[in-house]
């Protein structure tokens, strides 16, 4: 009676275990690619708290400024580039509030040369104007009710951000007991598989940042040397702008290169916006489909086309953090069916022989 009992506890406990898993995750899917996105961010934090380690007293403060020395670059770049571009725009278009009634102080002079010089028939010609200014409009009242959107959900976002700070904190502090514990839980049988599987993952994760930070930064240079080239004012937040864009899926810098390109062409600077949009696709094109990829793929044996979609399609998923998660997972997945691959392969050749 008391062995059938033993049989039975020891039964239930992968079920059980299988069904608390399942439970956690249901109440973690909100928040699940922040928790992700923390724990991937605490991997490039443990790294600067490992080389701070020996000047910090603690663990703890050394993650504490892991942290730190990870937040100002990215924290300096988004105020720089926000605080400029509000300026600019409120210097051009006057108050958001005023252009999305209708009462933009807008100089039309400029627009108005520019459709002139098309040499269209007058009535067409104003049309044309006033639709530019239609749309012009149309945008900043869009972008003045985005912001107030933007504003509503701060509450959200700030919980979501709070979720990724402790994730960052406690991920980047106890990264190798986690480690450990998966560790410990695996059978025997398969450490050497899961020791291959962990490698993998650790040069995906190195690839990611170096696949994602360097190209944005080659690409904001030399997208700041083609404006400063061509003559356009504020290079130096163009090209921020431009770096940063490469992190949209799908549209990227071209929401840069177009919006500027179009505008020169409408202001009569027609090679000038012509050749904007000409090198601004090469620039990206380049950064897209050989620098980022062939960066990527210099920490890992991951083919190239697996980072590429796991950076699109993993930022039109999950947005930010799905141009770390989306590659991780993508990279991860093809690195356990080549690891399998390569065992089963092995185990046919040892029985041939």
């Amino acid at each position: 009676m008391i062995s059938n009992l033993k049989k039975l506890s020891i039964s239930t406990v992968v079920p059980l275990i299988v069904i608390l898993t399942l439970l956690s995750i249901g109440i973690l899917i909100p928040i699940l690619s922040m928790v992700i996105f923390g724990a991937i961010l605490g991997y490039y934090v443990r790294y600067i708290a490992k080389k701070i380690r020996p000047y910090a007293k603690n663990d703890t403060l050394a993650v504490f400024l892991g942290i730190i020395i990870l937040a100002i670059p990215v924290i300096l770049l988004l105020y720089f580039t926000f605080s400029e571009f509000v300026s600019i725009a409120g210097s051009f278009f006057g108050s958001l509030q005023q252009a999305a009634t209708g009462n933009s102080t807008m100089n039309m002079t400029q627009i108005n040369e520019a459709v002139q010089t098309l040499n269209l028939p007058a009535n067409f010609s104003d049309s044309l104007a006033n639709t530019i200014k239609s749309g012009i409009i149309q945008f900043i009242s869009y972008i003045s009710s985005s912001t107030i959107a933007l504003v509503s959900s701060i509450p959200g976002f700030a919980a979501q951000m709070l979720i990724l700070i402790f994730s960052i904190f406690y991920f980047a502090r106890d990264g190798d007991k986690v480690i450990r514990y998966i560790k410990d839980i695996i059978p025997d049988k398969d450490n050497a598989f899961y020791r291959q599987i962990f490698n993998s993952a650790d040069d995906v994760l190195k690839s990611i940042i170096v696949g994602n930070v360097i190209p944005a930064a080659i690409l904001g240079v030399l997208s700041g040397i083609v404006y400063y080239i061509l003559g356009y004012p504020y290079v130096i937040l163009l090209a921020i702008i431009s770096g940063i864009a490469m992190f949209i899926p799908i549209i990227g810098p071209w929401i840069v290169y177009g919006t500027i390109g179009i505008f020169s062409i409408l202001l009569g600077n027609t090679l000038q916006g012509v050749l904007v949009i000409i090198l601004g696709w090469i620039i990206q094109t380049a950064a897209d489909f050989y620098i980022r990829p062939r960066i990527a793929v210099q920490y890992s044996e991951i083919h190239p086309l697996v980072f590429l979609l796991g950076f699109i399609y993993g930022a039109v998923t999950m947005g930010i953090p799905g141009l770390f998660i989306g590659p991780l997972i993508m990279g991860i997945t093809y690195a356990a069916y080549r690891v399998y691959r390569d065992q089963k392969l092995k185990s046919k050749r040892s029985k041939n022989l």
